[in-house]
């Protein structure tokens, strides 16, 4: 996912949004490549081009799980899945 700083943003608004738009892309905004908004496109009914996994990760939502112990092994499970 490309993160434009604000200034960029800017001066490609009109060409990001039609990339959002037309290109079903999602844009990040932010500071020191570090995305803090996103630009997506409003889903229309039964489109389901917005990866929200991919916008989660982009975002850092979930970056404290890399502190969090590791609770559950292998061992723990009951069934293996391949």
């Amino acid at each position: 996912m490309d993160i434009y700083s604000i200034t960029d943003a800017r001066k490609k608004l009109g060409e990001l949004v039609k990339r959002v738009k037309y290109g079903k892309q999602a844009i990040a905004l932010g500071q020191h490549g570090k995305a803090e908004v996103f630009l997506v496109a409003l889903p229309r009914e039964g489109d389901d081009t917005v990866n929200l996994a991919e916008l989660a990760q982009a975002s850092g939502s979930f970056d404290f799980l890399e502190r969090e112990p590791d609770l559950y092994s292998l061992s723990d499970c009951r069934e293996v899945y391949d």
